[in-house]
């Protein structure tokens, strides 16, 4: 009897990601995870459990636990400028101080009771944190058109998948899959030879264009957001897909985020941006969006394993995917260097020498 060999990971220490920004839910769904609007919300980051709450008039993030019996503050309530544990009680400050003790309120509050608290910032309408601000050498990433006057954006509910972050970076900028997941809504697939772009790293975004065929446009949906496709995908999980549209030269972004869950589950973002104009509702970019997340997630959630790996088989064609795997393993390696071998390894600049149309 063969026993499967499980591949070994490309990544076999992801602490680095803990440096950086991300997501954890929108501001939306803090605000109707509980009646006062305020929270608390329980998420998970790189296999954290949070709190997340509004205190005080600003949003922090917390360790899911009260420090007397563990139980979760996620199923607390808001009151005042503090969370309530549920449990015994005890009140919760937005520095993670305990402030209140029912049982025993003429007793001084022991020192140990607090629960960790972690940056914590509201940006693009997304609840972001950063569970290791030490370094404070990351920024939330890049998006083109969220203040650009003249254009709409629309957040789209959060959605989850059974697969690693990293995973579903690849998906959206893999170059050869359109034509076999999405035939027919965002790809002709008699063009299934995908462009090897110039690819560069540019201040800790990973940079790359490419133009679709024009004359795909009139086989695929009339929604279907097709132009040319400008990427800057700021590291380790964030796209800003700026596109000019063929139809009528007008701008629209896809602005996407994976919040790595842990190792093999993400939660993902979605902003659709665009220009204003008339007779142009929401729902038919956020229902067409729908279907491509839909033809993908099949796919994506049956890769095995769920992280990627060093043994998978290449191609010049899998440019994209080669280089930004190639910097995730730099940042891997440099953060156990130190803080100045990560931010040299993220910041400085490496040009494409191989450009290939």
């Amino acid at each position: 009897m063969t026993t499967q060999v499980q591949p070994k990971p490309l990544l076999e220490d992801r602490t680095f990601l803990r440096h950086f920004w991300h997501p954890v839910c929108t501001r939306e769904e803090l605000e109707t995870a509980h009646p006062s609007g305020r929270g608390p919300l329980a998420v998970t980051l790189l296999g954290n459990r949070l709190a997340i709450a509004k205190l005080g008039g600003k949003i922090v993030a917390m360790d899911d636990r009260c420090a007397h019996r563990f139980a979760a503050l996620s199923k607390g309530t808001v009151i005042d400028d503090t969370i309530r544990c549920n449990y015994h009680g005890w009140r919760y400050d937005s520095s993670g101080k305990t402030v209140h003790i029912p049982a025993c309120p003429e007793l001084p509050i022991p020192r140990k009771a607090a629960t960790n608290t972690y940056q914590c910032v509201l940006k693009y309408d997304l609840v972001w944190v950063r569970l290791d601000s030490s370094w404070d050498c990351t920024d939330v990433p890049y998006f083109s058109d969220w203040d650009t006057p003249g254009m709409r954006n629309v957040v789209v509910p959060s959605y989850g998948w059974n697969t690693a972050a990293e995973r579903r970076w690849e998906n959206f900028t893999d170059l050869s899959h359109f034509a076999f997941v999405h035939p027919g809504t965002l790809y002709d697939p008699a063009y299934d030879k995908p462009p090897i772009p110039s690819v560069e790293r540019v201040d800790g975004e990973l940079r790359f264009a490419i133009k679709p065929p024009p004359e795909m446009i009139d086989k695929l949906p009339e929604n279907a957001p097709m132009g040319t496709f400008t990427y800057r995908c700021t590291m380790p999980f964030s796209i800003n897909l700026k596109l000019e549209l063929y139809k009528d030269s007008s701008a629209f972004t896809l602005w996407t985020t994976s919040c790595p869950v842990d190792d093999t589950h993400c939660r993902n973002f979605l902003i659709i941006s665009r220009a204003q104009k008339d007779n142009d509702p929401d729902h038919v970019h956020t229902a067409f969006q729908k279907v491509v997340l839909q033809e993908d997630q099949p796919i994506i959630e049956s890769q095995f394993p769920a992280e990627i790996s060093a043994e998978e088989v290449s191609l010049p064609t899998d440019k994209v995917s080669n280089q930004y795997r190639k910097w995730l393993r730099e940042l891997s390696i440099a953060a156990t260097e130190g803080k100045e071998s990560f931010v040299r390894t993220l910041k400085t600049g490496v040009k494409d020498e191989s450009v290939k149309a």
